[in-house]
């Protein structure tokens, strides 16, 4: 049986030697960087490749600016240390044919618009359901298949509320269901990341809950998959381009408010170089970010995340840029364009 000398001995001799194996690592990794800030003195790494030469604008929303301020609480107290290069990736589009216009009937005829489309702009059709209490309205490209759908659910009166979680999460069923009779589900959407909001109704107006009891109206917001393991970051923030308001009128989950802007991303990408976490943050202060999403009214902010992403819009994009993101209080998220200025066409 061990004394209690011999067992303090022998555990400060587990202490002794795990320091130094411990010490041993840290000294490793030290060599190593070491090593690499050597190397790369005497041989730099090649610059990035920007392949598609200069870069046009990222087509942000126009917005109207603001005085905003702006202070850092990071988790780490300091701006994060970004990559010297990014890649960008080529948007691939349909192109348009003479049979556009036909292809989209037999879409909006299965999601029920019977009537024949009339045409408001080169390439948008419009398309009204005038057997429906709730007047739904489809907007659709005929080359893009990108649309929104509308209607008069805010005021109407049949809409019933949510009978619990089941239904909730039934909301994502009917969603992908609807998209599905369109032709139209994308394969790259990540369901680990769809988010369902609750609203309620009150005097016309949607009034955010957390009670499924008063819940009229389920927003499902469907996102893209991460691209080159950064995220894709939309014009609203913290809603997607994809997104659907389902509510329940006679026992059955309906479509009542849809936004479908999909691109596909092609595997064809260059590298390009990226502006320093300092510098977009100074853009930011400067008022040139792109404000995505703030309360009415707030104009100071607490900035908690920065890092990178890509965005995608509604507006027609040529390329999948990234952007520096900005994360802070009350839900406030921008974007600052983050391929270095002289890559980007004025």
């Amino acid at each position: 049986m061990p004394t209690l000398n011999r067992t303090k001995e022998e555990t400060l001799k587990i202490l002794k030697w795990g320091s130094i194996a411990v010490g041993i690592i840290i000294l490793f990794f030290i060599a190593i960087k070491t090593l690499t800030f050597v190397a790369n003195l005497i041989t730099p790494p090649s610059p990035p490749a920007a392949a598609f030469g200069k870069l046009p604008e990222i087509p942000f929303p126009e917005q109207t600016r603001e005085n905003l301020s702006y202070s850092l609480d990071t988790l780490t107290g300091f701006l994060p240390i970004f990559p010297d290069r990014a890649k960008v990736c080529k948007i691939t589009t349909e192109a348009p044919t003479l049979l556009g216009l036909d292809k989209t009937q037999e879409k909006v005829f299965k999601i029920g618009f019977e009537s024949s489309g009339t045409q408001i702009a080169e390439d948008i059709y419009q398309w009204v359901d005038q057997n429906k209490n709730l007047q739904r309205k489809i907007t659709i490209n005929i080359f893009s298949s990108d649309f929104n759908l509308s209607s008069s659910y805010l005021l109407a009166q049949s809409l019933q509320p949510l009978s619990g979680q089941e239904e909730k999460t039934d909301t994502i069923k009917v969603a992908k269901a609807f998209l599905s009779d369109m032709s139209l589900l994308p394969k790259d959407l990540d369901d680990k990341k769809t988010k369902i909001t609750l609203y309620s109704i009150e005097k016309s107006m949607l009034i955010p809950t957390s009670k499924i009891s008063d819940a009229k109206i389920a927003k499902v917001d469907f996102f893209q998959k991460d691209i080159n393991d950064l995220p894709i970051y939309y014009d609203e923030g913290i809603s997607s381009t994809i997104s659907f308001s389902i509510g329940k009128e006679n026992k059955v989950s309906k479509v009542l408010e849809a936004r479908f802007f999909h691109k596909n991303i092609s595997e064809e990408n260059t590298t390009y170089a990226i502006k320093t976490a300092s510098e977009a943050f100074a853009e930011l202060q400067g008022g040139k970010a792109y404000v995505a999403y703030k309360p009415a009214d707030v104009v100071e902010f607490t900035i908690k995340k920065i890092f990178l992403g890509y965005y995608l819009g509604e507006n027609e994009q040529e390329y999948l840029m990234p952007v520096v993101v900005f994360e802070g209080s009350n839900d406030f998220v921008a974007y600052v364009s983050a391929i270095k200025d002289e890559w980007v066409r004025n």
